[in-house]
């Protein structure tokens, strides 16, 4: 359940993405019909499609939610980190490890693009935006670390499409964890850290 429905009576729309999440678990996303999921929530096919939209739209608010539940339980860790460098550097490694074997992995299971392996439509912009928010919340733990000319937002969708990048393209042989961090560090990192060097 989401959280913001602690204490108050879920919304049709927590109760559609609570229904569609334990059927994605139970039967995976490519094997749930709208029809499973309305009856599960307990409610109308119709009302789904009026309140979430097609089959994507619900995937997408399922992967949405999930992605803030990762990011939350990653966030001790992230500002445990004794720099910016460090802790984007386990942002991407994390995030990618939760995207090859987690249920990250619904950012993959689009019924309109079928096994094209392209994400689901209109997932770039509400996942830019919550790593854009962990950017912003690391760059304020960290002054002075991010880039003054790089927009959060905009670092949040660059990280986002690298860890795409790293999660989708295996390297041969895979490369160790020692080995990505590097390769993050050295060709992601670049773009949206001050450079140190000239302060």
């Amino acid at each position: 359940m989401s959280l913001s429905t602690i204490g108050a009576p879920p919304s049709v729309d927590d109760l559609i993405v609570d229904a569609a999440e334990d059927c994605f678990r139970l039967a995976g996303a490519r094997h749930t019909t709208i029809d499973d999921i309305a009856a599960a929530a307990g409610i109308s096919r119709a009302t789904v499609y009026r309140r979430l939209g097609n089959r994507d739209r619900v995937v997408l608010a399922v992967l949405v939610r999930i992605t803030e539940r990762h990011l939350g339980r990653l966030r001790p860790r992230l500002l445990a980190q004794p720099d910016l460098e460090s802790a984007l550097a386990l942002l991407v490694r994390a995030t990618v490890t939760a995207v090859r074997q987690d249920d990250l992995r619904l950012l993959f299971a689009s019924e309109e693009r079928g096994a094209s392996g392209a994400p689901i439509p209109g997932a770039l912009e509400p996942l830019a935006a919550r790593f854009g928010a962990v950017v912003t919340s690391l760059a304020d733990r960290f002054p002075g670390q991010l880039d003054g000319a790089v927009d959060e937002r905009e670092a949040g969708e660059w990280l986002l499409r690298a860890m795409l990048s790293l999660a989708t393209f295996e390297a041969e042989p895979a490369r160790s964890v020692a080995a990505t961090d590097r390769w993050v560090r050295r060709f992601v990192l670049p773009g949206i850290l001050a450079d140190t060097a000239a302060q």
